[in-house]
C-alpha cells in the first residue's frame, strides 16, 4: 500500500460539490450586518450612545460587530449577550447573538436562538441545521429530519444531503430508507466511489450486518495499491469488532510500513482495546467536517467563518473526534488562534493514529507564537520518546535553525540522519539543510559532504524536483566560490541553477555574484539587473548590484542602489558597510577581492575567518 495522507484524514473528498453547497449555506446569515439594532436604546427610551455607569445597547452592538470582525468571536459573544440580555425581543439582536454564538461554538445556546432567527427569515438554513445538530446529540432523529427537510431543496446541501438523510434514517433503525437515501449520492469517480463504499460498509455494520460491511471495505482496501488511510482504519475497525484482532493489527502494521512518515499506525497497532462502533452522530459528523474544510479551502468571503461554524457543528455531534479537533486547528491557525489551535490539538486522543502529528503540530503552532523554548522542549520529548521516527528531530532541527541555533540544528539532523534504516532520495532535504547548518558554524567539508550527497538525490532527469536541485547547486556552488574554491565547477553548478529556475531573483543574483567574484564585471551588471527584476526587495542583491555599478564606472548610480539597499531593512552587519560606502565609494577594504587574477592585479583568495 502506498497512501499519501494529507494533513488530516480525509473521510470523502466530494470537495466541488461540497463547495456548492458553501455557495448557499449560511453565507447570507454571516455577511448580514443590522444597524437597526442601533435604535432599539431609542424604542426602550434610553438616550442614544453611552449612559453614565453603563454602556448604551448601540455601543454593545457596534463592539460585537467590531470584535466579530476581527475574528474574536468570545469578545464578540460577551458583547452580544449584554445587549440581548438588555433587549431580548430585539430581533437585529437575536440574530447578531446566534451567529456569534455559532462562530464562538456555543451550539446549543445558537440553537435556542434559532426558532427566533427563523421566525425572522425563514429561508436561514443554518438555524434548521443548529437544530438538527442538538436534536441528533440528544437522540432525537425524527425531530432532525424534520429540521433537515425545512431547508429549501436538496441544492443546498448538494450532495452531501441525501448522506446526512441516510444517516439520519440509521438513527431511526430505518436501514432500507437510508440504503436508499445513500444511493442516491452515489459517484461516477471510480476514486470517489471507492471512499462512497466506506460509508455504505459502516452503514451495513449500523444494520447489523458486519460481513457486508467487511466484504466492501476489503474491495476498497486492496494490497500495493493506493488505499485511503481512513478505509484502512474503518476496516481494521470492522475486524476488531468481528473478532479478527490479529488480522486487523496485521493490516495496519503492513499499512504502517509503507507510510512511516504519513500516519502513525503503531499506536492502533499496539491498542488492544476494542474499537467504538460508529454511530450515525459520528457520520453525519464526519460529513460536516468534509463540508467545513471543503467551504473554508474556496477562499470566498466568509470562508473561514462558515467552515469554523460547521466545525462547531460537528464537534458537538462527535466531541471526541479527531478528525474534529485537527480540523478545527487547521482553521484556527488559518484565523490567527494559535492559543485554540493547539487546544484543540491537544485533545487528540492519546490512543489514536493522529496524536503523534497533532503533537508535531502544536509544537510548530508553539514556535510561530514566540513560544520557541516550549516547542524546543516538547520536539525534544518526542525525539527522546521514540527513537524510531525521524520526523521530530527532523522538525527540531528545521526550528533551530531557523532561530540561528546552528551547533543544536545540526545535533537534531544527525539524530534524523542516524534513525534512517534505509536512505532514499526522498531525504535529501535533511542532508541539504545539515549542510547549511553546518556551513553556517564553519565546518565545510562536513557541509560539502552533505550538499553533494543531497545533489545526487536530485538527478537532472527529474523534472518534479528541478527547483529543489536549483537549490542545493545554487548553495554549493555560491558557497565554492566565495571561498575562492573549485571555480570553474561552482560556476557550472550556478549557470545550471539559473537555467533549472530562471524566475528565482535569489538564484540568479547568485550566478551574478559569482561572475563579480571573478573579475567578470559587466556580465555581473547583466545578471545583477535581472535579479533585481526578479526581487526588487532584497537589499542583499541591491547591494550587489551597486558594487557591480562602481567597478563599471556608473558610481552615481552605486550610490543609488546602496542607499535603496539601506532603506530595504539590509542584515544588521550590512548597516556599517553600505553607510561607508555611500560616503567613500567601494574602497578596497569595502570589497569583496577578486579571484582570478584579472590584468594588472594580484588574484586573493578569502581566507574564512578573516574580517572584512
Amino acid at each position: 500500500m502506498n497512501a499519501r495522507a494529507g494533513r488530516v484524514l480525509v473521510v470523502f473528498s466530494f470537495v466541488g460539490l461540497a463547495l456548492a453547497a458553501g455557495a448557499v449555506i449560511g453565507v447570507d446569515l454571516l455577511r448580514r450586518d443590522y444597524p437597526a439594532a442601533a435604535q432599539t436604546s431609542q424604542r426602550r427610551g434610553e438616550p442614544p450612545g453611552r449612559v453614565r455607569g453603563q454602556r448604551s445597547i448601540e455601543g454593545l452592538y457596534l463592539s460585537a460587530r467590531t470584535a466579530e470582525l476581527s475574528k474574536d468571536y468570545d469578545a464578540a459573544l460577551t458583547q452580544a449577550e449584554q445587549a440581548l440580555r438588555r433587549a431580548p425581543d430585539d430581533p437585529q439582536l437575536q440574530v447578531l447573538t446566534f451567529r456569534v454564538r455559532l462562530l464562538a461554538g456555543k451550539v446549543p445556546a445558537a440553537a435556542e436562538l434559532a426558532p427566533k432567527v427563523l421566525a425572522i427569515s425563514s429561508n436561514e438554513a443554518l438555524p434548521n441545521l443548529a437544530l438538527a445538530v442538538v436534536a441528533i446529540r440528544k437522540g432525537d432523529y425524527k425531530a432532525a429530519e424534520g429540521y433537515i427537510g425545512s431547508l429549501n431543496d436538496d441544492a443546498s446541501l448538494g450532495i452531501m444531503r441525501p448522506i446526512i438523510d441516510a444517516w439520519i434514517k440509521a438513527g431511526q433503525k430505518d436501514f432500507a430508507a437510508a440504503r436508499s437515501r445513500l444511493e442516491a449520492a452515489r459517484p461516477d469517480d471510480e476514486t470517489l466511489l471507492g471512499l462512497f463504499r466506506i460509508y455504505e460498509a459502516l452503514l451495513d455494520e449500523a444494520a447489523g450486518d458486519r460481513a457486508a460491511a467487511e466484504r466492501k471495505l476489503r474491495e476498497v482496501v486492496k494490497p500495493n495499491e493506493m488505499v485511503p488511510p481512513r478505509a484502512v482504519l474503518a476496516l481494521a475497525g470492522v475486524l476488531r469488532r468481528g473478532g479478527k484482532t490479529t488480522e486487523a493489527r496485521d493490516l495496519l502494521r503492513t499499512y504502517a510500513e509503507a507510510n512511516a512518515d504519513a500516519v502513525v499506525m503503531d499506536i492502533v497497532v499496539r491498542n488492544d482495546s476494542l474499537p467504538r462502533q460508529p454511530t450515525p452522530a459520528d457520520m453525519i459528523a464526519e460529513v460536516l467536517v468534509e463540508m467545513g474544510g471543503a467551504i473554508a479551502a474556496s477562499r470566498r468571503e466568509n470562508a473561514e467563518d462558515l467552515g469554523l461554524v460547521f466545525i462547531w457543528l460537528a464537534q458537538e455531534l462527535s466531541p471526541a473526534s479527531d478528525l474534529v479537533h485537527i480540523t478545527a486547528a487547521d482553521l484556527l491557525e488559518s484565523l490567527h488562534q494559535p492559543e485554540k489551535a493547539i487546544a484543540q490539538l491537544n485533545l487528540v486522543d492519546a490512543a489514536s493514529p493522529l496524536q503523534w502529528r497533532a503533537r508535531m503540530r502544536a509544537a510548530a503552532l508553539l514556535a510561530d507564537s514566540g513560544k520557541v523554548d516550549e516547542s524546543v522542549k516538547a520536539l525534544q520529548a518526542m525525539v527522546a520518546e521514540r527513537s524510531d521516527r525521524i520526523d521530530a528531530a527532523a522538525q527540531l532541527g528545521d526550528l533551530l535553525r531557523g532561530k540561528e541555533r546552528f551547533a543544536e540544528a545540526v545535533k537534531a539532523y544527525d539524530t534524523a540522519i542516524d534513525r534512517l534504516r534505509k536512505v532514499e532520495d526522498r531525504h535529501w532535504a535533511l542532508f541539504y539543510a545539515r549542510g547549511i547548518a553546518l556551513e553556517r558554524i564553519k565546518n565545510w567539508p562536513r557541509a560539502e559532504a552533505d550538499f553533494r550527497r543531497a545533489l545526487s538525490m536530485l538527478q537532472p532527469s527529474d523534472s518534479a524536483k528541478r527547483r529543489n536541485r536549483a537549490f542545493v547547486l545554487n548553495y554549493l556552488g555560491y558557497s565554492w566560490i566565495d571561498q575562492g574554491m573549485n571555480l570553474d565547477e561552482g560556476l557550472k553548478m550556478l549557470t545550471e541553477a539559473v537555467e533549472l529556475v530562471p524566475d528565482d531573483g535569489a538564484i540568479t543574483d547568485s550566478l551574478g555574484w559569482a561572475y563579480y567574484r571573478l573579475g567578470q564585471y559587466e556580465q555581473a551588471v547583466l545578471l545583477l539587473e535581472k535579479a533585481i527584476q526578479l526581487k526588487a526587495d532584497d537589499a542583499t542583491i541591491v547591494e550587489h548590484l551597486g558594487d557591480a555599478y562602481w567597478h563599471v564606472g556608473r558610481r552615481r548610480e552605486a550610490g543609488f542602489q546602496w542607499e535603496r539597499a539601506l532603506r530595504q531593512k539590509p542584515e544588521p552587519d550590512r548597516v556599517e558597510p553600505l553607510t561607508r560606502k555611500l560616503a567613500e565609494g567601494l574602497t578596497k577594504d569595502l570589497d569583496k577581492p577578486t579571484l582570478i587574477k584579472a590584468p594588472g592585479e594580484a588574484a586573493t583568495p578569502d581566507k574564512p575567518d578573516e574580517k572584512k
